[in-house]
């Protein structure tokens, strides 16, 4: 049985001429269509792969952007209760300070020296206003003379300003027991009483008046600059800067 055979010209890649059968060159016109369809799958596949890498990166970002606006929604919720928690602070030493004082108007204006206090000396402001409303509802003298003269008093002996307070409202009712935390030893002998302090005895006629102006002689005569050294302190400095950063 014969067999037909096709011949065809070939043009090689150097450019020279062969003569091959035809079912050669359908063979490699197949493995060419083979090649391609690899490559269109290839393409294809690569292509999958970007777009669904795309659609992460998508749900990453999405995801991103949610968890971002569930942080700055803390953030300000965590900031709005500062500012709230700071504001009811005020309102209750205003409160303190109206009962006080007798008035807004007063209140207010006590609130501004005090205020004033607090941001130079190394205690807050709370304390501030309860040492002067302590003094205040005691019949005692509030002035910013008696503050700065106790506060300084106080800042010498490492205490807090209300323990000095607190000292002076029990001396002035004939009770010196807490002035022994500050170093101070009082006896009575009849309508006087004697004081020593730093092996000095100063003997003052027992009333109110005369006992508190030996407690601010005291405090401004021996301890001017305590308060002033302690704020310089780190402990002085953090109370400042909060007093500062509320105000």
């Amino acid at each position: 049985m014969s067999q037909e055979l096709r011949f065809g010209l070939v043009i090689s890649a150097d450019g020279t001429a062969a003569i091959r059968t035809l079912d050669d060159l359908d063979r490699g016109l197949d493995n060419v269509d083979d090649a391609s369809r690899r490559a269109d799958r290839s393409t294809s596949s690569l292509r999958q792969r970007v777009d669904s890498l795309g659609g992460t990166l998508a749900g990453v970002a999405k995801e991103a952007v949610l968890l971002g606006g569930v942080v700055g929604t803390l953030a300000g919720a965590l900031s709005l209760n500062s500012l709230v928690s700071t504001q009811r602070q005020f309102d209750v030493l205003n409160s303190q300070l109206i009962t006080a004082t007798g008035g807004t108007k007063q209140a207010a204006a006590a609130f501004d020296e005090l205020t004033k206090f607090a941001s130079t000396t190394p205690y807050a402001l709370e304390q501030a206003v309860q040492g002067f409303v302590q003094l205040k509802n005691l019949g005692l003298d509030p002035s910013m003379r008696s503050m700065q003269s106790y506060g300084n008093f106080a800042a010498a002996m490492g205490k807090d300003l209300n323990q000095m307070i607190e000292a002076v409202a029990d001396a002035s009712t004939f009770e010196f027991e807490r002035l022994k935390e500050f170093g101070i030893k009082a006896s009575q002998q009849g309508d006087q009483v004697s004081f020593t302090f730093q092996g000095v005895t100063t003997t003052v006629a027992k009333n109110s008046k005369e006992i508190q102006e030996y407690l601010l002689a005291i405090g401004e005569n021996k301890f001017g600059d305590a308060m002033a050294n302690r704020a310089a302190t780190l402990d002085g400095a953090i109370s400042n800067l909060r007093d500062n950063f509320e105000a």
